[in-house]
């Protein structure tokens, strides 16, 4: 009997310790859940075969897949172009691939690899952590695009400065020649040099402006009395080539605190194009919407529109498929919105037209007098 009491004894005291252990192994088992699931990076536990034996949400979301459909998989049965992951090295830290996901996108992924070892110190797997780099890399390549115009712009400011003084005494000749000369053959000859002189004479003029020093005069702008004076300017031609500009570009948006000369240039560009673009009765569309602290235009036209393989160039500089273009039009645009804080897109489909938005913030000018007031005011209190 003393024997029977020790054994029952005895096994209570087991089940209570593997209670004990049973909950202090949940306890574990949701602690590491939740770490895992509050890791802004992909985790993932690969067994000797390569098999998922564990990953966490962030991991699935990143390469696109449901988690449960992973589990127990080989890893490049899933991915072929993963095989990577699996391979440690002490010497790489931190190494990048590109990993083919669904519908054949193509995701940069920089990842870490680390053995994975059991109780008798054998390696059982490999542990792989890994980020999406998507973003990472799009801003790399923004800046490196900065830098590059940035560089660009200001060769092309110089050369355009050696551009202008001959320019102008070519012009002024020419002009000496247009009032002298007699002969209507030789008049023509001229006539031809000063419109080509102007056509140099505006580029010129384009080089400056992308190459010169962002310095924003920001003042209060009414951006309907701006579009009314772009208007003007194409008015007659409008006219002439029964073009129909619609749209409530007309309605008064907010003040906005803006530098008027230079957001009246992309206007001025973005009108152009859509008109050099738009053929004979066509229409051209104007349309006002306000998100957030933005304003946006969209200008629509009904032109000929751009082939999906140039989309990607047209904001690069001399990029241009009319035949007397500059290629700088576009990239000024882009200088002057992203100069100002906004964003410039452009969507388009050949043969169906184009459509440019424009997102440009605001503010209230009494309140940008108010702030500064108030800054006055606090620096003299000091």
């Amino acid at each position: 009997l003393a024997n029977q009491a020790a054994m029952a004894i005895n096994a209570c005291l087991l089940n209570e310790e593997l209670k004990s252990q049973n909950i202090e192994l949940a306890r574990s088992m949701r602690l590491t859940e939740g770490i895992l699931s509050s890791m802004g990076s992909g985790v993932m536990l690969l067994d000797g075969d390569g098999r998922i034996q564990l990953i966490n949400y962030h991991g699935a979301a990143i390469l696109k897949m449901q988690r449960e459909k992973m589990i127990l998989q080989r890893l490049i049965d899933l991915f072929p172009d993963a095989a990577a992951l699996t391979e440690t090295d002490i010497n790489l830290d931190q190494r990048e691939i590109e990993v083919q996901v669904l519908e054949g996108t193509a995701i940069p992924i920089g990842y870490s690899s680390t053995s994975y070892f059991g109780t008798e110190g054998k390696q059982e797997g490999v542990i792989v952590i890994f980020r999406d780099l998507t973003e990472i890399k799009a801003l790399q390549k923004e800046l490196l695009n900065k830098e590059r115009f940035a560089a660009m712009g200001m060769v092309v400011a110089g050369v355009a400065h050696e551009i202008r003084n001959p320019l102008f005494g070519i012009s002024s000749i020419g002009q000496i020649f247009e009032r002298e000369l007699r002969k209507p053959a030789h008049r023509e000859l001229v006539r031809a040099l000063l419109s080509e002189t102007k056509r140099l004479n505006r580029l010129v003029e384009e080089l400056l402006i992308y190459g010169r020093p962002t310095k924003l005069a920001l003042e209060p702008c009414d951006l309907k009395k701006l579009w009314e004076e772009v208007f003007d300017m194409y008015r007659d031609e409008v006219k002439k080539r029964g073009l129909r500009i619609t749209g409530d570009y007309g309605m008064k948006p907010p003040v906005a605190y803006l530098d008027m000369n230079q957001i009246r240039q992309v206007f001025f560009n973005l009108l152009r194009n859509a008109i050099e673009a738009t053929s004979e009765g066509g229409e051209i569309n104007i349309r006002l919407l306000l998100e957030d602290q933005f304003i946006i235009f969209k200008i629509i036209d009904t032109g000929t529109g751009i082939p999906a393989e140039s989309i990607e160039k047209v904001f690069d500089l001399f990029y241009t498929a009319k035949t007397k273009g500059t290629g700088l039009g576009l990239p000024i645009c882009k200088k002057i919105v992203e100069d100002h804080g906004g964003m410039i897109f452009i969507e388009s489909e050949s043969g169906r037209g184009t459509m440019v938005t424009v997102k440009l913030p605001y503010r209230s000018y009494e309140k940008e007098n108010a702030r500064k007031a108030h800054n006055v005011t606090h620096e003299q209190m000091r």
